[in-house]
């Protein structure tokens, strides 16, 4: 499955990426972030494999359409008839192919999968993405406490919705950006 964007695309994830994957959690200044990384690329593999098969989640790589280079990971995940969480957006491109990608993973949920509402919970020190969230139309649902443990610490995630009508919104706000670059 290729999810098309202006500038990236989404590929549905495969066993392929595990070394890729393994090596972006791995970093250390996307590791403070995330719920701790498998220890090795086989443990890496085995998460994946559960992931694929699992029909609640559905994992992408974000590639780059210039050089099909691989950048990041989004994916959703706890996928119900109406809703899913999204989140795993793990990426190295720069600001317009990162919002891309968002925009590219929310519009395939509404559009193709008929979701009503798409959510995201981030880690409270994650500034830069929590910023984010607070420029787009996403409405702020609140705190949960102690949902990441990082480093044998809890820490709280931050949890941003939108509906169909604020994702409109915001794709229009930031596509309007994306369109203005040749």
């Amino acid at each position: 499955m290729k999810i098309n964007g202006k500038f990236i695309f989404l590929k549905k994830m495969s066993l392929s990426d595990a070394n890729f994957i393994y090596r972006l959690r791995k970093k250390k200044d996307i590791s403070l972030y995330l719920h701790n990384a498998p220890k090795t690329v086989v443990l890496q593999k085995k998460w994946m494999i559960k992931n694929i098969k699992d029909k609640r989640t559905l994992d992408f790589v974000i590639i780059k359409k210039k050089n099909d280079k691989k950048i990041g990971t989004i994916a959703f995940d706890k996928i119900t008839k109406f809703n899913a969480e999204w989140g795993r957006w793990i990426s190295r491109g720069n600001t317009i192919e990162n919002i891309e990608s968002v925009i590219v993973l929310l519009n395939y949920g509404f559009k193709k999968m008929k979701l009503r509402s798409i959510y995201s919970l981030t880690n409270r020190k994650n500034i830069k993405v929590v910023n984010f969230h607070k420029n787009t139309t996403a409405l702020f649902k609140g705190i949960k406490k102690s949902f990441f443990l990082i480093n044998n610490k809890k820490i709280d995630a931050l949890k941003y919705s939108f509906n169909k009508r604020r994702f409109n919104l915001f794709k229009k706000k930031f596509m309007t950006m994306i369109e203005s670059i040749q």
